[in-house]
Formats: C-alpha cells, sequence, structure tokens
C-alpha cells in the first residue's frame, strides 16, 4: 500500500481508482498548506498535484516516485528539482484539451458578437435605445481568418471549430503538426498580420514568457480579437490593456492572468474585454476526468513502469 497525497479538495471519481492505497486529500475546495504539505508527503510514494508545488515540497518527500499534475499546463511544478530527485512528473493532456477549447470558443463567440457586452446593456438600457439597424456591430465568423498559436491537444479543436464555422486557420507551432486539421502553417508574425482573431494555447516556458508582446500586437489588425487560456505570462497584459483602451483592437476574451489570482482592474473597466476566471477545464466531467487519468498515471508508477505523459527528465 502505498501513501498518497492530494494537494487540493477535488471531486473525488479518482478514489475508486487508488483502493487499496492510504490517500490524504483536503475537504471539498480545500487546499493543503505549504506547511501541512510537506509533513504530509514526507513518507509519501505520490503526490496527486492540482496547484503549486516547490522544490522544498518536493526534496522533503524522501519516498516520492511521481507528481501526478492534475492538468495539461505544469509550469508551477518545480521540474528541475523533480529531475534531480528521479520524480516523474506527468499531466493529463487528452482530460483538457476539449472543455478548454469550449472556453477558448465561448469567448471567441462572446468577443466577436458582443454577447457579454450585449447582455449588460440589455439590462441597463431603455430597449428603443438597443434595437436599431447597424447599432452595436460586431464581427462575424465565416469568411475571417482564426489564427491558432500552439497546435497542440487544444489549439487542434478550435482549429477544427474554425474551420466548421467557415474560417481560414492559420497556426504557428514549434514544429509542424502531424494532423494540420486543414489549418496553414506559418511564422508567428504573419499570423499576427493576417489573423482577424487569435487564440493562444502554447504552453508557458521560458521561450514562451512575452511571446506576444508589444510588438507582436501591433501587428495585429485594428478590428480583431485576441484570446487567451493558455498562461496570462504569454502576453504583454500593459501592452494589449493599451491596444484595447485605444481602440486598436476590436476586444479580447482572457481567462488567465499573470497575477491570478488578481485580474487587473483596468481590463475590468474596459467594455470590449471578456473575463473569467481561469475556469478552462471548470467542469464536473473534466474535473473527475483529470483525476481519474493523474490516478492512473500514479498506479503506473507504483506498478514499477514509465508512466503515460511524463513530461520532465528524470535522473
Amino acid at each position: 500500500m502505498a501513501k498518497i497525497v492530494v494537494t487540493h479538495g477535488v471531486p473525488d471519481r479518482y478514489k475508486a481508482l487508488l483502493k487499496g492505497h492510504e490517500v490524504i486529500a483536503p475537504e471539498a475546495l480545500k487546499v493543503f498548506t505549504k506547511a501541512e504539505l510537506i509533513e504530509k508527503t514526507a513518507d509519501a510514494e505520490a503526490i496527486l498535484a492540482c496547484g503549486p508545488l516547490d522544490a522544498e515540497v518536493i526534496n522533503s518527500a524522501k519516498k516520492l516516485m511521481i507528481i501526478a499534475n492534475y492538468g495539461a499546463g505544469y509550469d508551477r511544478i518545480d521540474v528541475k528539482a523533480a529531475d534531480e530527485k528521479g520524480v516523474y512528473v506527468t499531466n493529463t493532456p487528452d482530460e483538457t484539451a476539449y472543455p478548454t477549447a469550449e472556453l477558448a470558443i465561448g469567448l471567441l463567440l462572446a468577443s466577436m458578437r458582443r454577447i457579454c457586452e450585449l447582455n449588460s446593456l440589455t439590462r441597463q438600457k431603455p430597449s428603443h435605445e438597443l434595437f436599431g439597424m447597424g447599432k452595436y456591430m460586431g464581427m462575424g465568423l465565416f469568411g475571417n481568418t482564426l489564427g491558432i498559436i500552439g497546435m497542440g491537444h487544444i489549439g487542434a479543436v478550435v482549429a477544427q471549430f474554425g474551420k466548421l464555422m467557415g474560417m481560414r486557420v492559420l497556426y504557428c507551432n514549434r514544429n509542424r503538426a502531424i494532423e494540420e486539421h486543414g489549418a496553414e502553417y506559418t511564422d508567428l508574425d504573419t499570423l499576427m498580420k493576417e489573423s482577424d482573431a487569435v487564440s493562444i494555447h502554447c504552453p508557458l516556458t521560458p521561450e514562451t514568457k512575452g511571446l506576444i508582446s508589444k510588438e507582436k500586437l501591433s501587428l495585429m489588425k485594428k478590428r480583431s480579437v485576441l484570446i487567451n487560456t493558455a498562461r496570462g505570462a504569454v502576453v504583454d497584459y500593459d501592452a494589449l490593456y493599451e491596444k484595447l483602451k485605444e481602440g486598436e483592437l476590436f476586444a479580447a476574451g482572457l481567462d488567465v492572468f499573470y497575477s491570478e489570482p488578481e485580474i487587473p482592474k483596468a481590463f475590468i473597466e474596459l467594455d470590449n474585454v471578456v473575463l473569467t476566471p481561469h475556469v478552462g477545464t471548470n467542469t464536473l466531467e473534466a474535473r473527475n476526468a483529470m483525476g481519474c487519468a493523474a490516478a492512473a498515471r500514479i498506479l503506473e508508477a507504483l506498478d514499477g513502469k514509465v508512466p503515460r505523459h511524463v513530461v520532465n527528465t528524470p535522473k
């Protein structure tokens, strides 16, 4: 029997897979503090990580074999410390793809068709001020160009949606995708120049931090939209705010922020920004699937196998 520590109180369907092992988890919607994690993981073989995990916690876990990340992005785990300790780090890219893509598509539609803005105005203004040919003009998807930055699991789904809606789809990626899903491979500058809407789906790495800089944003069309469901630090949000405020971009849909859980107040005051609090995978179905996938990775490691979806190179 192994000891498995879960950092957050998440939907517990995963526990059925771990029957026979000791599972230590906080109550629903609760989270272990760092001090509690250091104490509880000292003799644990596995951690199901739903949040940050630094070197101090990793190094204090003397028997640790695997950190199963509850999600696709693992930038909040100290992978270098895990490498040095010989600990596997895994993620759950398959289970997060569709729910995150759904949100990106929702933000795309809401931004281009001004859905959230019009919902608020409909509740605030007299109806005779709202109805009328040409008022509150939005952007259509059909015939416009969608740019995908990062053609991984999530980007591929968004690309397929774009094609379904009659959009031309461009993408840039570290490597040319094996399956292009009807999209055209190009470089980042061309994508930024030619797209009417840009949706970001790359991981946060030293190479992608600040990738969408002031200079890259300046390449975008004046009447265009930026969607970010990846990581806030990929985008220069100060530059993005200025572009939106000055009307140099049509709109933005943002689910992630560089200072989470804080959302920059400046964005809240803009009518042409749709904001959500990092909820890309926040459905019961997705959360259960993510937990079960992470549990499966743990069982593989405990069984002496190299688990699937390893993202590091443990020594």
